[in-house]
């Protein structure tokens, strides 16, 4: 292969250079989408440590003006990142030497590093292209947001080794048998590597001191020893606040769950669906909260599947299992191990499953159960829970994220529709999911996001409850609207 020899020197430099690397840029962009090398149409550049060096370089400048664009011009350079950036040049010689070893072109080694650096380019200019989307659309992707660039760089990986061993045997013509193995080297010596985590940020945000200083005092809230010993005081105020229901009548009892201290939407959307609940489905004195949030751990118990179990336990004492009604709100980050998530730092906590959960449910007693979670991949918990005796709702099926968690928001997406907008206007728990699936769907796709995909489950014995409950609900209402009412109403004025 005349075509790709390696030229041991620099001896032409100027625009023959600045030719020789435009050269194999364009080589590299081809060479990333797979297609065969257009040696004929830029007559192969040749190998060059010179366009080795100008490759190495824009290397570096890639990630920095991603970052820069990011955080902006007052941000400050960060040298500690340029070990992690230049990670993958000694990776790529080692790599590209064993490749050209099992070609049996040793000689051909910086001809194939250069392909190497040349085809990396293309695939580092879409990694920082997903990192500025991810970054400017954080409001509307949630945690998919933050999880997207990881993501992404997983998959870079994996395409930059495809593109690197299919590159090698087209540059080196290794015969067919030395595919798998060079495949397998790649595999190996780049993939295993390149994944080791390693700081990347050329270009960090300026040091804020009150920002650092309010992170610090929302981490070490519950550390706090005054706070360590109030929860427990507060978790026992909070059960004996709990009032029996009314014989002979359906009661609602509300149990909310914020179970993630890093963001404040979840506590945002317990206290307002408390509110709703209270006002609109008569739950005052029968309603709790267990939040996980820095700004009310001396007002609320913390979230935990001890103190779960201790208020499903009271609630069951309190009302009447036979004809009264438990709904359970859980809004928290999901796992794809399918686990609600319960953090806050430094305490340690255990995520919940469905399967733990149900085992709560089931040693309290408590017969009639409306659960809903609204959390990531959270639609296992609709087919561990199915019950005859109840009504579970998920916020996502078992293998799909669901949004809008983001710090700034009130509700999210499956919150603000379910809650905030369908429940507003029925009193039918099943009708409202129904009302808000399409609201959710919609609110995906004007975000380019992938559904959620909202579950639910009623069974039997629970639907004819929740029907006498609906009706009980509405004769209520209009008894308060009714024109006598109003005439006793503006009398007591």
């Amino acid at each position: 292969m005349e075509s790709t020899a390696v030229e041991a020197g620099d001896s032409h430099q100027g625009p023959q250079s600045e030719a020789r690397l435009s050269g194999n840029l364009i080589q590299g962009i081809r060479l990333a989408f797979f297609l065969r090398p257009a040696i004929d149409r830029i007559q192969a550049p040749k190998a060059s440590w010179s366009t080795l060096v100008a490759l190495v370089f824009l290397s570096i400048a890639i990630p920095f003006l991603g970052d820069f664009v990011q955080v902006g011009p007052k941000g400050s350079f960060s040298a500690s990142a340029l070990p992690g950036v230049l990670f993958g040049v000694p990776v790529m010689m080692v790599a590209a030497w064993a490749l050209a070893w099992l070609a049996g072109r040793v000689g051909h080694t910086l001809m194939l590093l250069i392909a190497m650096m040349s085809l990396a380019i293309p695939i580092d200019v879409v990694s920082v292209v997903v990192q500025l989307i991810a970054h400017g659309n954080a409001a509307r992707l949630g945690s998919m947001g933050s999880y997207l660039p990881y993501l992404f760089n997983g998959l870079a990986t994996i395409w930059f080794a495809v593109a690197a061993t299919l590159a090698a045997v087209r540059l080196l013509g290794a015969p067919k048998r030395k595919w798998l193995p060079a495949f397998l080297a790649v595999g190996l010596l780049v993939n295993l590597p390149l994944g080791i985590d390693r700081y990347r940020t050329l270009w960090s945000a300026p040091y804020d001191e009150e920002t650092v200083a309010t992170y610090q005092r929302r981490r070490a809230a519950l550390a706090n020893e005054d706070v360590f010993y109030l929860q427990p005081k507060l978790l026992r105020q909070q059960l004996a606040a709990l009032k029996p229901g009314k014989r002979g009548v359906i009661d609602l009892y509300f149990i909310g769950v914020a179970a993630y201290a890093g963001q404040d939407v979840f506590m945002k959307e317990v206290h307002s669906v408390k509110r709703l609940f209270d006002e609109r489905f008569g739950t005052t004195g029968h309603s709790l909260m267990l939040i996980n949030n820095p700004t009310t751990v001396s007002e609320s118990p913390i979230a935990s599947s001890t103190s779960l179990a201790l208020a499903l336990k009271r609630v069951a004492e309190v009302m009447d299992r036979d004809e009264d009604i438990v709904f359970l709100f859980i809004t928290s980050h999901g796992s794809k191990e399918h686990e609600a998530t319960f953090e806050f730092s430094p305490m340690q906590l255990k995520p919940l499953d469905p399967g733990r959960l149900k085992e709560l449910l089931d040693r309290s007693g408590i017969k009639r159960r409306v659960v809903v979670v609204s959390a990531c991949y959270s639609g296992t918990f609709v087919d561990v829970l199915k019950d005859p005796e109840t009504l579970v709702i998920a916020a996502s099926a078992a293998d799909k994220t669901s949004f809008g968690c983001s710090n700034g928001a009130d509700f999210t997406y499956f919150g603000k529709a379910y809650f905030d907008e369908a429940l507003r206007e029925t009193y039918s728990f099943s009708e409202a999911f129904e009302n808000a699936r399409p609201v959710i769907a919609e609110r995906e796709r004007e975000g380019n996001l992938r559904s959620s995909d909202p579950r639910m489950f009623v069974g039997e014995g629970i639907k004819a409850a929740l029907q006498e409950f609906v009706s009980l609900r509405q004769s209520a209402v209009k008894r308060v609207q009714s024109p006598s009412a109003v005439r006793s109403l503006t009398k007591g004025h």
